[in-house]
């Protein structure tokens, strides 16, 4: 029964994506849509097999479903202890993915594969959301684009139903919101209230990604707003971050934060444990511990470490793309071609390059880097577990690569690609 309620589900879902707008405005062919949609559903369900294969008690994707049953039970036989037990606010993140596995298994009949499924459809439309901001601030470049969709990491690990499949929905719509909102021309007090309703949510379910995130949306911003000082936003973004972290109740708060954090996953076991010393609430602590942090968070896993072999596949997804950022960062730099300027404020201006020419950063672009960048070193400060690197930093992977690839979009392989991509998934 659960295989043939399966595909009612899947048919069902690949007819909304033909006939839903959000999903045919979207530039893709409806083919492409179902071929993109059933590669998510395939690599949840991969996920779940993996899991429940080769994770110590079949991870955290099998304990939420598990423990779903319980929740079910104390709400409907033993309130008061469904209140006590769901009631926290530290743990609220938590209950609402076994909230929702209670309100999937209803439509599943206890089955996770099939909510897998279901989730699958709300993440790939955070996907889709993804995909529309960057094709439209990466304009002819499917290839950039479509790396918020492909990118293996980050597939893995939102198509599941766990915390990143949620929050890169809850990224996709925000940025979705944000770029309609500086594009269009005029401020929408719906789209300003929802805007700051999705980033609210964001910072719910990870406090942490605020640290990236506030810095790249202000940044994005007021480059849109005021195109003509963008080139003095970085430092004076730098200058007044420096204020606020000397100034010490501040400073002191988020030392405090932060160490106390790496000392929650400095307490737990894991067999992908690797070397990260503790942190102690000073400045010292944490420029002694600095350069491990960028290679815990920038370079994990190296190849023949974690202790899982599917952390090699991991390595060599991350080598690709480091060697992407090289190779687009020397073209950038030191092409003969290169424009005079290496920053520009608006996606129209690459359209006009001439071929051959390396195409310069955009704002949105460095508010992508300055969301990853962040993102990834505090990753490399907190945690000292492999798999839960490549679990976290898979949401921001999308947003270091992407102004990078776009640097070599008129280069060989990178123009091969686009044009299949274009003849083959876009809409003519």
């Amino acid at each position: 029964m659960h295989i043939l309620l399966f595909i009612f589900y899947g048919i069902v879902g690949g007819y909304a994506l033909t006939r839903i707008p959000f999903f045919r405005n979207s530039g893709i062919k409806p083919a492409a849509l179902l071929v993109l949609f059933g590669l998510r559903v395939a690599a949840g369900c991969l996920h779940n097999v993996i899991a429940y294969r080769y994770y110590p008690n079949h991870g955290d994707i099998w304990l939420f479903f598990n423990d779903s049953f319980t929740t079910r039970r104390e709400l409907f036989t033993d309130f008061h202890t469904f209140w006590a037990d769901n009631s926290a606010w530290a743990y609220l993140p938590h209950n609402l993915i076994e909230w929702m596995h209670v309100l999937l298994n209803f439509l599943s009949f206890d089955n996770l594969y099939i909510n897998t499924l279901l989730f699958s459809f709300l993440t790939f439309a955070g996907a889709i959301a993804l995909f529309r901001v960057f094709a439209s601030r990466f304009p002819d470049d499917a290839l950039t684009a479509g790396c918020v969709i492909l990118l293996p990491s980050t597939l893995f690990w939102t198509a599941c139903i766990h915390t990143e499949g949620i929050l890169y929905t809850i990224l996709g719509f925000f940025f979705f919101t944000l770029n309609r909102l500086l594009a269009g021309g005029g401020v929408s007090i719906r789209r300003v209230l929802l805007c700051l309703f999705l980033f609210a949510l964001a910072v719910f379910f990870r406090p942490a990604i605020l640290i990236g995130l506030l810095p790249a949306t202000l940044f994005w911003i007021i480059s849109e707003k005021t195109p003509r000082y963008t080139k003095f936003l970085l430092p004076a973004g730098a200058a007044a971050l420096l204020l606020v972290l000397f100034i010490p109740h501040l400073s002191s708060s988020l030392l405090q934060h932060l160490s106390a954090r790496q000392q929650e996953f400095q307490a737990l076991t894991g067999n992908s444990r690797i070397y990260l010393p503790g942190l102690d609430s000073t400045w010292a602590s944490f420029g002694r511990v600095l350069p491990r942090a960028l290679l815990n968070g920038f370079f994990q896993p190296l190849p023949g470490s974690g202790g899982q072999a599917i952390y090699g596949a991991f390595a060599m997804e991350l080598g690709l793309i480091w060697l992407i950022i090289i190779v687009a960062f020397f073209r950038m730099v030191f092409s003969r071609s290169r424009p005079s300027s290496p920053l520009h404020s608006g996606p129209t201006l690459s359209q006009s390059l001439p071929a051959g020419r390396p195409v310069p950063l955009t704002a949105f672009g460095i508010s992508c880097l300055l969301f990853s960048i962040l993102g990834m070193l505090l990753i490399g400060y907190i945690i000292p577990f492999v798999g839960s690197i490549v679990r976290y930093r898979s949401l921001f992977l999308p947003f270091l690569l992407a102004p990078f690839l776009h640097i070599l979009r008129q280069t060989g392989l990178s123009s091969s690609l686009n044009s299949w991509l274009k003849r083959n998934f876009e809409k003519s």
